[in-house]
């Protein structure tokens, strides 16, 4: 009888085991990949926005030029090493502090002034918040954040993370 429970016993817990370390190690693997944009007060490390995003999800940025006082667009994809590439800006005339001769292609739409093709690539983003400046920050078009829901004038940082990371 006892030799009968040994055998039982092994051919049930083993392969229950082994269920439940791969179940477990598949949980983990996917919570590595899982990807967190952040935004948080670059000095007390305060977060004011935590997102779930994926690779490829498009981060825009719309501020109002301080001088001149027109709209400015900026649109980024949320790459795989959680880094952000520039794909394009879109302005509504040129002026002090926007680019004007950039090696990119140019349009113009909806009474818009698009440079596209930029692909420059910034590993995060760090800013002196303004709240007239900075109108609002986008995931995938949805708003994130408003200017107003920064603190003035603060040191501001935005990334993604990925997995345990804090």
């Amino acid at each position: 009888m006892r030799l009968l429970k040994t055998k039982f016993t092994r051919k049930v817990w083993f392969p229950l085991g082994l269920i439940i370390v791969i179940s477990l190690s598949a949980a983990m693997f996917a919570w590595q990949q899982k990807k967190i944009l952040v935004v948080e007060n670059a000095e007390t490390g305060e977060v004011y926005a935590r997102m779930s995003v994926k690779t490829g999800d498009e981060l825009s940025f719309q501020w109002e030029h301080s001088f001149e006082h027109i709209p400015w667009y900026e649109y980024y994809e949320i790459r795989e090493d959680n880094s952000f590439i520039l794909h394009s800006i879109a302005v509504a005339g040129f002026g002090a502090g926007i680019p004007a001769e950039m090696d990119c292609t140019y349009r113009y739409a909806d009474g818009l002034i698009y440079m596209e093709d930029i692909e420059s690539e910034f590993p995060d983003f760090h800013w002196i918040n303004s709240q007239t400046a900075l109108k609002n920050i986008k995931v995938n078009g949805e708003l994130l954040l408003q200017g107003t829901d920064l603190p003035h004038h603060k040191k501001m940082t935005l990334y993604v993370r990925s997995g345990f990371k804090k």
